[in-house]
């Protein structure tokens, strides 16, 4: 009886590379449909599995990927936080850690029902409201990456961790100013 081949990891950096190509092919076709330019999606999607296909071929298919570890701790990659959690942590962090030289003003999210009636967050900053709800959806990428943590006054909220304040500083020093900017691999 034969094992199955055990497949090495996937490359989050060529995964998130092709996410964002593949979002940068489907907003370019809802601009052209909305305006009713010529649409290529199909070639679009065609141009780009061939270049994964070539990029593929001339990394080799015969030798094993390389494994990276990424560690537990540190910041982390912003191009690797899936897109939906990316904007919310950035709007999380530009409330509460703020960057430049304001102040940080802290803030938490606190269990709310969401518009649509699911569960979900809202961002208590003190001296500002901000009624911007995010989907438990949302949220849960970002504790499960280590980037929101429960608060230690209050375990049902969730805070910015020490990984999080460390990710916002190195996106915020490395020049990124909205939550797209730094994620072309």
């Amino acid at each position: 009886m034969t094992k199955p081949v055990r497949l090495p990891r996937p490359d989050p950096y060529r995964k998130a590379r092709f996410r964002e190509i593949a979002r940068e092919i489907v907003a370019k076709d809802r601009y052209n449909r909305k305006y009713g330019l010529s649409v290529d999606t199909a070639g679009a999607i065609a141009n780009a599995l061939e270049r994964a296909y070539r990029e593929g071929i001339n990394g080799g298919e015969n030798r094993p990927a390389p494994i990276i570890e990424y560690p537990d701790n540190g910041p982390m990659d912003w191009a690797l936080i899936p897109p939906r959690p990316r904007n919310a942590f950035w709007s999380i962090c530009l409330f509460t850690l703020s960057r430049g030289d304001r102040p940080a003003r802290g803030g938490r999210l606190v269990p709310a029902i969401t518009e649509r009636g699911t569960s979900g967050w809202m961002l208590v900053v003190p001296g500002h409201t901000y009624e911007k709800q995010f989907g438990d959806k949302t949220v849960a990428p970002l504790v499960r990456l280590g980037l929101l943590e429960a608060d230690d006054d209050d375990p049902a909220h969730r805070v910015v961790s020490k990984r999080g304040e460390e990710t916002w500083s190195q996106f915020v020093q490395r020049g990124g100013q909205f939550p797209e900017d730094l994620t072309n691999l």
